[in-house]
């Protein structure tokens, strides 16, 4: 066999590990973010905490010189996920100040209701959703598809080609993954909503899994006609990726601690909004590390690569830690400023809000505001709340006036909590009532939020009430 040199073009995709960290962290609820933060300060011997002090009516954040890299971080986020909202019902003190730094909430979602609230916001005919409703219920527990599209069609009553739109629908929903009906197929998933599968990634995914689990890289080198490097590179790739996508996500509502990623003040009839460095605080080379590493004095080379190697890491996991307190602030910037009227007096109703209405504002990829906003906490006069509780799509009254889709929720569960017990309210009556107060909302759509909200129907409400009366007369 002759050895013959020739040169080959070829485009690969590859994606810097700080760009992994960078992604990982801006994704991570602030409690997780504390954790790695102590694990990284007792990994690393140059990063240490900053003692800082924060004028919060000063806190705005320098963004000169951060465009170029707000461009390159966008450059790799991962795919929208649609928005879920805590109950905030309760009466509130505008005068009084809560600051919580630990406050036990729901936690988490499960995996279904994760996907049934993306599906009922998906702009997909009611045959679709209705399909991929269904799919959602066949997810296995690591989130794979179990079922079969025969079943959908007959669970649903739709045809095939429809049932496979159900699945599609699913397919596309977050988390990256979810849905697949194998490893190969969840993995190329992932691969590619993160903006980094390549033709290498795909043949390893494809033929050399286990080769990748053997360490066998020359192997897969020769096999794939590239470098050992190439292959290591590709191989970092896929370690990024989750073979289990519904990994976080529990099956049953469980209650933990959050503590919030940015707090709201008003200070002289201004809304000011800083991160919360309690929860998170400031890291820093330590100035004696690096005036070692600078000066050399009584510093061997070996010392000397080691100080590089650990200020780099250092800088690296400062620089996405200030990236991720940044992309927060400001996201929670543009909530302030668009539901001021809430925050005025804790009882306003919201306005729409969507996760591109702010993506636009701030320049950067939806999916940037997607990962900013979930499980991120923000402290407010009136308690705790998720970010992700002020977005919603909204209505427009006869008056023009915008209203949120939350706030129509919340006055669905109000109406509920009013009717009478013999007579519970009709979607449509509800419907009915709602236009009466110039919101006009159709009986099906009543009928989408009230089965999100978890009330019954009110033929089943009727019977509660009901059994209810009857158990007391027998008693």
């Amino acid at each position: 066999m002759a050895l013959e040199q020739r040169l080959e073009l070829k485009h690969t995709v590859s994606i810097s590990p700080e760009a992994y960290q960078g992604l990982a962290i801006l994704a991570m609820p602030a409690v997780e973010l504390n954790m790695l933060v102590d694990a990284e300060l007792e990994r690393n011997p140059v990063l240490e905490p900053e003692e800082i002090e924060t004028d919060p009516a000063e806190g705005e954040t320098d963004r000169e010189g951060r465009d170029e890299e707000e461009r390159a971080w966008d450059e790799w986020v991962a795919e929208y996920e649609e928005l879920q909202r805590l109950d905030g019902a309760s009466e509130r003190d505008p005068d009084r100040f809560a600051e919580v730094h630990d406050e036990p909430v729901a936690a988490s979602t499960t995996l279904e209701d994760h996907l049934l609230e993306q599906i009922a916001l998906s702009a997909v005919d009611d045959d679709v959703a209705r399909a991929a409703k269904v799919v959602a219920g066949l997810l296995g527990e690591d989130g794979f598809f179990t079922g079969a599209l025969d079943e959908v069609r007959r669970l649903t009553g739709v045809d095939l080609r429809t049932a496979n739109a159900g699945l599609a629908l699913v397919q596309s929903l977050d988390p990256p993954g979810i849905g697949a009906r194998s490893l190969k197929e969840a993995l190329m998933t992932q691969a590619e909503s993160l903006g980094v599968r390549s033709p290498l990634l795909d043949a390893i995914i494809e033929r050399h899994m286990e080769d990748v689990a053997a360490g066998r890289i020359r192997r897969i080198a020769r096999a794939e006609n590239v470098s050992e490097e190439d292959v290591l590179d590709a191989i970092e790739v896929l370690r990024s990726l989750n073979p289990r996508p519904a990994a976080a996500f529990g099956w049953t509502a469980d209650v933990s601690y959050v503590a919030p990623d940015v707090i709201v003040r008003e200070f002289d009839g201004e809304w000011v909004v800083f991160p919360d460095f309690e929860v998170l605080p400031m890291l820093r080379v330590s100035p004696r590390y690096r005036a070692m590493l600078v000066s050399g004095d009584g510093v061997d080379e070996e010392a000397r690569r080691y100080l590089r190697e650990h200020v780099k890491k250092a800088e690296t996991f400062i620089r996405n830690l200030d990236r991720r307190r940044d992309t927060v602030v400001r996201i929670a910037k543009v909530i302030v400023e668009t539901q001021r009227e809430f925050f005025e007096t804790g009882r306003a109703p919201l306005k729409p809000l969507r996760l591109e209405d702010v993506a636009i504002e701030l320049g950067v990829h939806l999916s940037t505001v997607s990962r900013g906003v979930t499980g991120k906490y923000m402290a407010t006069p009136y308690g705790m709340f998720e970010l992700k509780h002020f977005f919603s799509g909204g209505y427009r009254t006869r008056t023009g006036f915008d209203v949120a889709s939350t706030s129509v929720k919340q006055r669905i569960r109000e109406l509920v909590r009013a009717e009478n017990a013999d007579d519970p309210l009709s979607d449509q009556r509800i419907a009915d009532l709602l236009a009466d107060e110039g919101v006009p909302v159709a009986r099906r759509t009543i009928a989408k939020y009230r089965e999100e909200l978890g009330i019954p129907p009110s033929w089943m409400r009727k019977r509660r009430a009901d059994g209810a009366r009857t158990r007391g007369a027998l008693r």
